[in-house]
C-alpha cells in the first residue's frame, strides 16, 4: 500500500487570491497546496514568458561564434547526439538548423550498443568523414578522454550538455552546460534540446527563429527526458505545444495521425505517453538514426520511418510483457524474495532497453526499490535500478563498486554494469547495505492537492484547471481524494478486459472512473463496497458533448487506517527476514486461536480475495496486518489456503482431514522467539 500525503489549502491565502485574480477557487487552492501563497509566486508561474539571454548560459558566446564561423567557411559540422528522445531532438533541430542555413552538416548518434556519448571509434569514423568541428548535443560533459583524442585528430569540439559535470572538464573550443559551478545561467534545469534550442537563439542573435521552427521538437525532448516543467521549461513546452498543433513537421504530423492524436487536443501528457515512447522505441529496438530521419525527412520516405515507429514501439510493449511476466512468475515460486529491503533479481538475455521501464513497473507495485540485471551469452551483464525519495541508488551502488565495472545515476534511478559471475556478490551487498543503513525503508507515497467536493466535479470547474498547464516534472496534474465513494458497478473495458470502467456515488451525485491496466478479477473491491480514490480529472468532448473523464491514479477500501498498516507491515517482513523482533513485536504478529479461527473463516467467506480486502475485513475485529499474513502463511504450510505473493491475493483450498496448526514450523518458531 502506497502512503497517501493529502494536502490542506491554505483557506487565508485563497482568500486573497480569489480578491486579486480571476482564478477559480480550486486553482487557487491547489496552488497554495504546492506552496504558492503570495501574489508575486502567481506573477512568476503565470506570467514568466521571457526565456534568459541566451548569453547568460557560459561559453555560449564561444560556442555560437565558432558554428557560425564553421557555417560561414563551409567547414565539415557533425553533430553528435544521443540515442534518447532527449538526444535524438536535439540533434534533429541543431541539424535542421544548419542546413537551413546552408552549412555542410552531418550527424552520428550511437546505437545502444556502443553506449552513451563520445567514443573513439564514432570520433575516427568522423574524422575520416572529414569533419572539422563536432558539437555535442545532450552528452559530452564527461568526455575528457575523447576531448583529448578529438584534438590530436586536430578536429575542434564544442560541447552542449545539462547533465553533472565532472570535477576535470574536457578541453573544447566551448562547453556549454547550465550545471557548470561558473555558468551564471539562472535556470538549470533545461534538457539537452533546451540547450541545444538556446545555441540556435545565440547563432540567429534572439529567440524568434529558434521557437517559431523547434520549439515544437524541443517540448517533445523536454517532456520526455523527465526534467522540471517550471521555468525556462514551462516557457519551452507551452509554446511547443502549441506550434505542435499546427505542426509543418511531417514526420511528427504522420507519428500523431498513426497514433490518433488530435492536433488541438495534444498535452504534455500526449508526449509523455505517447510521442515519445514511440521516438524512444528507436534507440532501444532499433536505430535511433530511425527517430531522427522521421523527424527531419520532408519527402515520402517519413511515412515509413514513423511506421517503423510504430512497429519497433509494439516490440518494446512485447519485450515489457515478458520480461515482467518471467519476473512474476519466479516471485510466485520464491515469495521470500519480497521480505527484502530492496528487490534484486537477473536474468538471461533481459533487453537492456526496457529493464529499466519493468524496473519501474515492479516498483509501483511492490513499493520497493528495484535492481533488475541482466546477463548476456559472453558473461557480461548490465543493470538499470528505480527507486522513490530516500533510497539513493547511486549511494547504493557506490557502496557495491568493488563488485560492477561501471555504474552511474541519481538518488532514483541509475545504470550499471558488472560481470555475470559478479551478480550474487553484488545482490548480497546491496542487501547488506540496505539492512545495515535503514531500519525502516522509506516509503513510495503518493501526494494529492486537495480533497475535492462533489459540487466542483463539473465540465466548467475542471476546465479552469487548464491554466495550470502543462504539466509534469515539478508541476504535476492535479490529484485530488475521492473519500468513501459507495461501488454502484464495476464492468471490464479495453480489448482484452485490462481495464476497468466503476461508477460510484459520492455524497449526492454519481460519476463514472477509469482503472487502466486492472481487470475486474483483480480488483479488491466489488460493487457495494465504499472505497478512496486519488484521481486526476479532464473534460473530454466527443460528438459536441462535454463529460468529465475521471482516472484513478490509485485507490484503497475506505478504513484502512495507513500508518498502523504499514507499521504491521514492516513487523511482518522483519520476522520473515528472521531479524530480532523485541517480545512486544512478537505478541503483536502471533495469532491467537481466535485470530486463527477469525481469518480462515473471513477467508473461506470470501474466497480468493487480495490481502488489503481481507485486512479490511478483519481489521474491525482488532487482527493487525501482521498476524493475518503470519495467519496466511501458516495456513499455507499446512494446506489450508494458497497464497500468491506476486499478486498478493490468498484463497482458502478444500480440507479433508483435520489439521493441528500447533505443528506449523512458523509457528513454533514465533513461540520459541518470545520465550528469548
Amino acid at each position: 500500500m502506497k502512503q497517501w500525503i493529502v494536502k490542506k489549502p491554505d483557506e487565508n491565502a485563497v482568500e486573497k487570491i480569489l480578491k486579486r485574480t480571476n482564478l477559480s477557487k480550486t486553482v487557487a487552492e491547489i496552488l497554495t497546496s504546492r506552496g504558492l501563497t503570495e501574489l508575486n509566486d502567481l506573477q512568476e508561474f503565470f506570467n514568466s514568458n521571457q526565456l534568459e539571454d541566451p548569453f547568460a548560459l557560459i561559453d555560449m558566446d564561444k560556442a555560437a561564434d565558432a558554428v557560425n564561423e564553421a557555417a560561414a567557411n563551409g567547414d565539415k559540422i557533425c553533430i553528435y547526439g544521443d540515442y534518447d528522445c532527449d538526444g535524438v531532438t536535439s540533434t534533429a533541430i541543431l541539424y535542421s538548423y544548419l542546413e537551413m542555413m546552408g552549412a555542410d552538416v552531418i550527424c552520428y548518434i550511437p546505437e545502444r550498443s556502443e553506449g552513451y556519448g563520445l567514443n573513439k571509434l564514432a570520433v575516427d569514423k568522423i574524422f575520416h568523414e572529414g569533419v572539422s568541428l563536432i558539437i555535442t548535443v545532450d552528452n559530452g560533459i564527461s568526455a575528457v578522454d575523447e576531448a583529448e583524442y578529438i584534438a590530436s585528430l586536430g578536429m575542434r569540439l564544442v560541447i552542449t550538455d545539462h547533465h553533472q559535470p565532472p570535477d576535470i572538464l574536457p578541453k573544447a573550443v566551448a562547453l556549454v552546460d547550465p550545471h557548470r559551478a561558473d555558468c551564471p545561467s539562472k535556470f538549470k534545469e533545461l534538457a539537452g534540446v533546451g540547450v541545444a534550442l538556446k545555441l540556435i537563439a545565440a547563432c540567429e542573435g534572439d529567440y524568434t527563429a529558434a521557437m517559431e521552427e523547434y520549439s515544437a521538437l524541443a517540448a517533445i525532448g523536454t517532456v520526455a527526458d523527465v526534467v522540471s516543467l517550471t521555468g525556462e521549461n514551462r516557457i519551452i513546452v507551452r509554446n511547443g505545444i502549441e506550434n505542435l498543433k499546427n505542426t509543418e513537421n511531417i514526420g511528427i504530423s504522420a507519428l500523431m495521425e498513426k497514433c490518433s492524436v488530435l492536433p488541438d487536443r495534444i498535452s504534455a501528457r500526449t508526449i509523455a505517453f505517447t510521442l515519445a515512447p514511440r521516438i524512444n522505441s528507436a534507440g532501444r529496438f532499433g536505430s535511433p538514426i530511425t527517430a531522427f530521419n522521421a523527424l527531419v525527412s520532408d519527402d515520402e520516405d517519413v511515412e515509413g520511418y514513423a511506421d517503423e515507429l510504430m512497429v519497433l514501439n509494439s516490440k518494446r510493449k512485447e519485450a515489457e510483457e515478458k520480461i515482467t511476466k518471467e519476473i512474476l512468475s519466479f516471485i510466485e515460486e520464491y515469495p521470500d524474495v519480497l521480505s527484502e529491503r530492496v528487490l534484486v533479481l537477473a536474468g538471461k538475455g533481459w533487453h537492456h532497453g526496457v529493464i529499466g521501464i519493468v524496473a519501474a513497473k515492479l516498483l509501483n507495485i511492490y513499493e520497493k526499490p528495484v535492481f533488475l540485471v541482466s546477463a548476456d551469452e559472453d558473461g557480461a551483464a548490465t543493470g538499470s535500478a528505480r527507486s522513490m525519495e530516500g533510497f539513493n541508488v547511486f549511494s547504493a551502488l557506490l557502496a557495491c563498486k568493488d563488485t560492477l565495472i561501471r555504474f552511474g545515476g541519481h538518488e532514483k534511478a541509475g545504470g550499471f554494469s558488472l560481470k555475470e559471475d559478479n551478480i550474487e556478490a553484488f545482490r548480497d551487498k546491496l542487501i547488506q547495505y540496505a539492512d545495515s543503513n535503514f531500519s525502516d525503508m522509506p516509503v513510495l507515497y503518493l501526494t494529492a492537492d486537495k480533497i475535492i467536493r462533489p459540487d466542483e466535479l463539473t465540465t466548467d470547474n475542471i476546465k479552469t484547471l487548464s491554466v495550470l498547464e502543462p504539466f509534469g516534472e515539478g508541476n504535476e496534474e492535479p490529484v485530488f481524494l475521492i473519500e468513501g465513494a459507495l461501488v454502484k458497478s464495476v464492468n471490464s473495458i479495453g480489448k482484452s478486459g485490462n481495464h476497468v470502467k466503476l461508477s460510484f456515488s459520492y455524497n449526492g451525485i454519481t460519476e463514472q472512473a477509469l482503472i487502466f491496466f486492472k481487470s475486474v478479477v483483480d480488483l479488491e473491491f466489488s460493487a457495494g463496497d465504499r472505497i478512496d480514490m486519488l484521481v486526476s480529472v479532464s473534460v473530454n468532448e466527443y460528438g459536441g458533448r462535454e463529460s468529465l473523464s475521471i482516472r484513478a491514479v490509485d485507490y484503497r477500501i475506505s478504513g484502512i487506517d495507513q500508518k498502523k498498516y504499514l507499521n504491521a507491515l514492516r513487523a511482518y517482513e522483519a520476522f520473515t527476514r528472521s531479524e530480532k523482533l523485541g517480545k512486544n513485536y512478537i505478541r503483536a504478529i502471533t495469532p491467537t486461536r481466535g485470530d486463527f479461527v477469525a481469518v480462515y473463516k473471513t477467508l473461506c467467506a470470501l474466497g480468493k480475495t487480495s490481502f488489503d480486502r481481507l485486512y479490511l475485513r478483519l481489521s474491525e475485529a482488532g487482527i493487525n496486518y501482521a498476524k493475518m499474513r503470519v495467519s496466511l502463511d501458516v495456513f499455507e504450510e499446512m494446506g489450508l489456503a494458497e497464497i500468491n505473493a506476486a499478486k498478493m491475493t490468498a484463497k482458502p483450498l478444500k480440507v479433508t482431514t483435520r489439521v493441528n496448526l500447533e505443528n506449523s514450523y512458523i509457528l513454533q518458531a514465533l513461540k520459541a522467539a518470545s520465550s528469548l
